[in-house]
């Protein structure tokens, strides 16, 4: 539909109108009210979603829908800061005397707001009213339903068709035929898996034509979106056996008990089910095929039929391949005089295709026939071809091709899709950073948490999901951590370019380059602004923009120095008083200082300045009451008001080593009963002894200097049940009393342990010796200059392990790594190890190896072979 975020509105009106209108209104009759219309609308919506309905009436409802939920939300909140906050802690007679005289103030406020909450009811019963009504319309309405018809023989797809511009995927097609040749085969079901546009139906096309399987019995089937079981078991039934009569007089059950039948009698026997996309789908169909027959299914979707298939991704063209598959479409003759000159310019518009055959065969399909100066304005304009398609002649629309993965986006999807467009073209997106953007956004429902999941995992599971649906690329960790399966993603450039239109044309977002004059454009409520940290950007006219809930500057590739230039007076935060999202990254303040009038901004959720030039902040941050996330990894050293630990919303704090309490107290965090995330602080500036009232704290990042044995074991020995993942740095303590080596123990064997760095520490004659369990998830270990005698061989056994350092440590003279032992190592530092003689390496030992440094061992005089061959 129209705008896919209206599920955010709902969740927004939901939270705050039902819940905290209940002590506004004093009245169950009402919330009541509230709450049948919120799922009466949401039913509704979620109804035209799924049809794919669209109409002016229906845009214009959703815009409705998100002005309430905004004006819910404000009015909501400010009363909360404004009125509720000041009814508390009020102990002597003149705060009494002074509470009292605030009281009727206050009445005029509750009656203020419950009038604004009464509209907001009258209007949401309206709302729900219009679209019941428009929804009843569309659906009897004969255009809506032959448009529907229409699309759907649009995307109707046939056996015969001839692919005349066919390049690679030669392996592929061998492979698939020899599958379904392999009669002893136990699973018959083949997935192929990929972005639209990858070529899917062509390769289905190619098996299913394959001379080899001509005597086959063989059926296809093109699924799409609108899904119809019995015309597709009809079809199914027609092409295996075309002498069955009255095939439409029979119902969904016996059209699947024929044709298994039938199946089941022929040896051999290939069905193709081409386009399909949900997991439904297949399960209604699958019934009708017996275990002897071969099903070749095509998918945009790596869920389908996950447990019963062998999946087979289709990769995407190499550059070489795609360069022929140019050619050949273009109609391009070896012989052409021309032709030096046209690869050379031809494989730039290949490159910018990055593999992808649709977008390829488009550009071939408007470059026949063109000179080579033609070929040259292709290649300036090719993002307007792409979209428009024009002269493609047969070739469909990149655009269109794509749209339809969008479309098939389930609701809670859509609008995490669309906040992709606020990065740049080709940015690596940090996961950790989306993650919380999209909670700060509201995006991420808590009808969707399990037990024991917080929203991070949810918006986590929404990133996965996108992936399996090929809207975005995933990139793995390349260390393990518990938390985080992915450190960054990134986007098509083509389904970035979807990403930006969907945005902009719905208003939802609108991502900008730092040199426009922003009033010159109509904005939405969201605003990204990219910049070149080589081109001295700076930007004009956000003062005078107003209504906005995110402003988002991000620097279009990474600069350690701050470039941006960020004066108080850019922003009208009075206009702006309703932001959510304040994120200015790599930007130079003016002073150094972050304006002081942010901390009027009430409403705000996150806070990010990273790798920015903030020296101090002000002592008002601390009256942002509903802020989650706040970024201070800067690009110096920043000093801290003590006010952090008043902050009881916060739920990711993010600090660098080099911060400064001003005061002289250490940094207090006590009390932040729902922070998450804790990364990093030192012991040298922040109160340790903090650590266990973080009860819900998941992340951790601790640096631990010069410290006794109590303050060691508040946080190698923090028992508390939620922590996931800890990151530990411990440095000159002191570790050789009976109760050091307790809590080292006791700490090795915590599966939080993530990290640990050991440096210049007094330790016990020897390193902890390996138990079972010990260091089950600990992926970096580095011990140095420290007094201690260490068992290499023990780190073998940790099941994680990835990189290890030994500087400086007292070893056996001979290291032995036994078969399967380092199972996971990748990087090894072995440096100034005085006592190494020799080092052995059986076989299996060290199997993914990749990186190997050896420094100031001088009487290391023997090498295993298996590593140095």
């Amino acid at each position: 539909m129209a705008d896919a975020v209206a599920n955010v509105f709902l969740e927004t009106l939901r939270n705050l109108v039902v819940e905290e209108t209940k002590f506004l209104l004093s009245a169950g009759a009402d919330v009541q009210k509230v709450k049948g219309d919120l799922e009466s609308i949401h039913a509704l919506l979620m109804k035209a979603d799924r049809e794919r309905r669209d109409s002016p009436t229906l845009k214009s409802s959703i815009r409705q829908l998100k002005d309430l939920a905004f004006k819910a939300e404000n009015l909501l909140e400010t009363y909360d800061v404004e009125v509720q906050s000041k009814r508390h802690g009020q102990k002597s007679l003149k705060e009494k005397f002074q509470r009292y005289i605030c009281i009727i103030g206050e009445c005029c406020s509750i009656h203020e707001v419950g009038n604004e909450a009464r509209d907001i009811i009258s209007a949401l019963a309206d709302l729900t009213k219009k679209l019941e009504s428009e929804l009843d319309h569309q659906g009897s309405s004969s255009h809506s339903k032959q448009e529907a018809e229409q699309q759907r023989l649009l995307r109707q797809t046939y056996a015969h068709e001839v692919e005349h511009d066919f390049v690679g995927m030669k392996k592929d097609i061998q492979l698939l035929v020899s599958k379904v040749k392999d009669e002893t085969r136990k699973r018959r079901v083949v997935k192929i898996y990929g972005m639209g546009g990858l070529g899917k139906t062509t390769l289905a096309r190619k098996v299913y034509n394959h001379a080899d399987l001509q005597s086959y019995a063989r059926a296809w089937v093109c699924i799409t979106q609108q899904f119809q079981p019995k015309a597709i078991l009809c079809k199914i039934l027609k092409e295996l056996d075309s002498s069955v009569t009255k095939i439409e007089d029979l119902e969904i059950e016996d059209l699947v008990t024929k044709i298994h039948s039938l199946l089941e009698m022929k040896r051999k026997c290939l069905v193709v089910m081409d386009d399909i996309w949900e997991d439904d789908h297949w399960e209604i169909i699958r019934q009708a095929f017996p275990v002897n027959c071969d099903v070749i299914l095509t998918t945009r979707s790596q869920d389908i039929a996950n447990q019963q298939s062998e999946p087979h991704t289709l990769e995407f063209l190499t550059k070489d391949e795609g360069w022929t598959l140019l050619q050949k479409v273009a109609d391009i003759s070896p012989d052409d005089t021309d032709l030096k000159s046209l690869e050379d310019i031809g494989r730039k518009i290949v490159s910018k295709c990055e593999g992808l055959p649709l977008s390829i065969c488009v550009l071939g399909g408007i470059l026949r026939n063109k000179v080579h100066t033609q070929w040259i304005e292709v290649n300036l304009n090719m993002e307007s071809l792409l979209k428009h398609g024009k002269g493609v002649g047969i070739y469909e629309k990149v655009n269109q091709e794509l749209e339809l993965s969008y479309d098939a986006l389930p609701y809670y999807l859509k609008p995490c899709f669309l906040y992709l467009a606020c990065f740049p073209e080709d940015d690596i997106i940090r996961t950790e950073e989306l993650y919380l953007l999209w909670m700060a956004e509201g995006f991420i429902s808590y009808q969707d948490k399990e037990a024991n999941e917080t929203l991070r995992d949810v918006a986590q599971r929404y990133l996965i999901e996108l992936g399996m649906r090929c809207m975005v690329q995933l990139h793995e960790v390349d260390t393990f951590t518990p938390l985080t399966k992915f450190v960054s993603c990134g986007l098509h450039d083509l389904m970035h370019e979807l990403c930006s239109s969907k945005a902009e044309k719905e208003q939802f977002l609108m991502r900008i380059d730092a040199s426009k004059y922003l009033t010159d454009i109509l904005l939405p409520t969201r605003i990204a602004i990219s910049y070149d940290p080589s081109s001295n950007p700076s930007i004009d006219g956000l003062k005078e923009v107003r209504g906005l809930r995110s402003i988002i500057v991000l620097p279009k590739h990474y600069c350690s120095i701050p470039t941006m230039g960020f004066k108080e007076s850019m922003v009208n935060f009075k206009m702006s008083r309703y932001l959510r999202i304040f994120v200015v990254e790599g930007c130079k303040f003016e002073g150094e200082k972050l304006p002081s009038k942010v901390g009027e901004l009430i409403h705000l959720r996150y806070l990010s300045l990273w790798g920015s030039n903030v020296r101090e902040l002000p002592k008002c941050i601390c009256s942002l009451p509903y802020l989650q996330t706040l970024d201070l990894r800067v690009s110096d050293d920043i000093k801290l008001p003590n006010v952090i630990w008043k902050m009881k919303r916060l739920k990711h704090l993010f600090l660098d080593n080099g911060i400064e309490v001003i005061g002289g107290e250490k940094l207090k965090l006590g009390g932040l009963q729902e922070l998450e995330t804790l990364d990093k602080i030192s012991s040298e500036t922040a109160c340790i002894a903090d650590i266990p009232t973080l009860i819900s704290l998941q992340k951790m990042g601790v640096e631990v200097r010069d410290v006794d044995v109590d303050n060691m074991s508040i946080v190698l020995n923090n028992i508390n049940s939620q922590l996931r993942e800890s990151h530990l740095s411990v440095d000159s303590c002191d570790f050789s009393s009976e109760k050091g080596r307790e809590v080292l123990n006791h700490g090795m064997m915590s599966p939080s342990l993530v990290s640990l760095d050991i440096w210049s520490c007094i330790m016990s004659s020897s390193f902890p010796y390996y138990k079972p369990e010990m260091c089950q998830n600990l992926k970096e270990l580095r011990l140095r200059d420290c007094k201690v005698k260490v068992d290499v061989k023990d780190f073998g056994k940790y099941p994680m392990l990835q990189h290890l350092w030994l500087e400086i440590v007292e070893t056996e003279e001979t290291l032995t790594c036994h078969s399967n032992s380092f199972p996971r190592l990748e990087q090894l530092r072995l440096r100034n190890l005085h006592d190494l003689k020799v080092w052995e390496a059986e076989e299996g030992a060290l199997p993914k190896l990749e990186f190997l440094s050896i420094d100031g061992c001088p009487n290391l005089e023997k090498l295993p072979p298996p590593l140095f061959e």
